[in-house]
């Protein structure tokens, strides 16, 4: 996971041995900032993220509920509302409303979604109901500045979308593939089409959230897709793909076209530059994590 900090450094920050051991390392100098051991039952799914107030979290979805930390300084903080204890969170996304909260949104064994306050930790509202499956996999995308999407995916691979703030539902559920849907990501700069990515096996969706059609055929990997992501160098929408093979794989996300870059890992992140340019950084199998730096 990777994100820009107020003084310009960039922040990565990894987990390994199913969250067992966290870590915040410097870019620059590959020296680890802060370590922190936890004891959790299970990482399932980490997102990191920004406050109103400019704070860095990160978050860690497990087998009961959501842990959080500041990712800045390893501080940990309280664990969200106790209405998510008990149950196993698999997927989450983070993002900012169109009045100016932020919000964390979880997948849930239960058949759930649920929405907190990021930087109280509250619920915002009751659970989202409809799958009647476990829900596997959460994206929040920006359908207009005046409309946050909540993308849901559950265990018999189908979508459904949200209001992200109000929890009503959108349009009627997708079936998005034959397994289930294990990973929801946004993608950029796609221009009037707001396209968001799913992923089951190694198969990879892409679909027009206003709409909920799909966009284009299945993008395929031959392995299992580990973990997504995008990035936009040179204005270039790419879509990322790390999976068991230990390659990552590219397309341009308006195409489904082969960008030609393969790079090394079993886990990705991005985030796009003030320079034009996408720092990616990948994880691989025997440990190592590899910084990339992508240009038009």
């Amino acid at each position: 996971m990777a994100e820009a900090v107020p003084d310009g450094e960039n922040l990565l920050v990894s987990t390994w041995g199913d969250g067992a051991e966290i870590h915040r390392w410097s870019i620059a100098s590959g020296d680890s900032m802060w370590r922190c051991e936890a004891e959790l039952p299970g990482c399932n799914d980490v997102v990191l993220f920004s406050l109103p107030d400019g704070r860095r979290i990160i978050a860690v979805a497990t087998e009961d509920g959501v842990e959080r930390w500041n990712a800045v300084t390893g501080e940990p903080l309280d664990g969200l509302d106790s209405s998510s204890a008990g149950w196993t969170v698999w997927g989450l996304a983070a993002g900012t409303l169109p009045d100016g909260r932020s919000t964390l949104v979880g997948a849930g064994n239960n058949g759930t979604v649920q929405r907190w306050d990021a930087a109280s930790g509250e619920p915002m509202g009751a659970p989202l109901r409809g799958h009647g499956t476990t829900v596997m996999a959460v994206g929040l995308m920006h359908l207009s500045a005046a409309e946050t999407v909540i993308v849901s995916g559950d265990d018999s691979g189908f979508l459904r979308r949200w209001n992200a703030e109000s929890g009503d539902p959108i349009g009627d559920p997708a079936a998005g593939h034959a397994s289930r849907v294990g990973i929801i990501v946004p993608l950029p700069g796609v221009g009037a089409r707001k396209l968001f990515a799913s992923s089951a096996a190694d198969e990879i969706c892409r679909w027009d959230m206003a709409t909920g059609e799909q966009v284009g055929g299945p993008l395929t990997t031959g392995a299992d897709v580990f973990s997504l992501a995008t990035a936009c160098p040179g204005g270039t929408p790419l879509l990322l793909a790390a999976g068991a093979d230990g390659q990552v794989v590219t397309w341009n996300a308006n195409t489904g076209e082969p960008s030609g870059i393969t790079l090394r890992g079993v886990h990705v992140a991005a985030l796009d530059q003030p320079d034009g340019t996408a720092l990616v950084v990948t994880g691989t199998s025997q440990g190592e994590i590899i910084v990339y730096s992508l240009s038009e």
